[in-house]
């Protein structure tokens, strides 16, 4: 049962508030520890197509490491993706930027969230502000790094947040359930952690969910998403073998529409060929061959398009 405070999401009550509670993205962090100590720090890109690896979060921490008791003056957020006009950039960035920042802080952050979902002109708009600001310091996030203006990217120190490992995701879940004094199984939890491809948003949304409508303590349906969720992928597997490559691009398409990272269905379908007794030796190193060129290409291609590769090698 959940003792919780029910007004509050908890994916907003346990996002990291400082460096030392990111998980799973040493390279960075080390990094951040740096800039910290020196009170200096570059532009910084972090990019990744999972979903749920904490690029926005990563950069409001390192806003509250730089900034301190400052940060609600001398920061400016943007979700590019919401808010995708070239006026954006003239007007409400350029504006701040063009103010002196306070005398205690080193120079104002702004966090551009998914700037791959804003257009062609607002990105070179940006890249001039970048220029001019020299008091400014941008933290920029984005999906799909092929969709950011080259000058942007060579102007930021760049980051891949890849998806985060299960016992990491596992250990969240572990002082969350303990903070919101939940009563569960082990087992069920750690099969709950593994078949969500390190999304850790999702998994903390989906288990406030759970503890809201579970009527016992123990947390059978989790194990029941757990099997709803990779009951998709085993299909896909199935038709594939069966020639049915229609169905099975559908399936994938879908999955990529409703949000789901290219790296959780590529390591979902891993672990189905993997432990799949009906799949030749042959069979399953073909598999296993595209799955891995499949991960190495997603930096570089659109999840629906990815996917869409991923079938048509099968009928070469």
């Amino acid at each position: 049962m959940w003792c919780g405070d029910t007004g509050m999401n908890w994916t907003e009550k346990y996002r990291p508030k400082n460096i030392d509670e990111i998980i799973g993205h040493s390279k960075f962090t080390d990094d951040a520890r740096g800039w910290i100590d020196n009170k200096e720090m570059p532009n910084v890109l972090i990019y990744g197509v999972c979903n749920g690896t904490g690029k926005t979060s990563a950069g409001h921490a390192l806003a509250n490491e730089m900034l301190g008791e400052h940060k609600s003056t001398q920061f400016l957020e943007i979700n590019a993706s919401q808010d995708r006009r070239l006026d954006t950039i003239r007007e409400t960035v350029t504006n701040f930027a063009s103010t002196k920042c306070n005398e205690d802080v080193p120079f104002k952050i702004i966090l551009m969230d998914e700037l791959d979902g804003m257009t062609k002109d607002s990105q070179r708009a940006l890249k001039r502000t970048m220029e001019k600001a020299f008091h400014i310091r941008f933290i920029i996030t984005c999906n799909a790094i092929h969709e950011i203006d080259s000058a942007i990217k060579s102007r930021c120190a760049n980051y891949l947040f890849n998806s985060i490992g299960t016992d990491n995701v596992l250990s969240v879940l572990k002082n969350i359930s303990k903070e919101e004094k939940l009563t569960l199984l082990y087992t069920e939890l750690k099969m709950f952690a593994e078949v969500l491809g390190g999304d850790m948003r999702r998994a903390i949304n989906e288990l406030q969910a759970i503890s809201n409508s579970s009527g016992t303590t123990e947390f059978l349906p989790l194990v029941e998403k757990s099997v709803e969720f990779t009951s998709q992928y085993e299909r896909v597997v199935d038709l594939i073998s069966l020639g049915d490559d229609d169905e099975a691009l559908g399936i994938l398409l879908d999955e990529v529409y409703k949000g789901r990272g290219i790296k959780t269905i590529i390591n979902n379908l891993h672990s189905i060929v993997l432990n799949a007794d009906d799949i030749s030796r042959i069979g399953k190193y073909k598999w296993l061959r595209l799955l891995g060129e499949s991960e190495w290409r997603s930096s570089s291609m659109t999840p629906k398009i990815l996917v869409s590769w991923l079938v048509a090698q099968f009928y070469e």
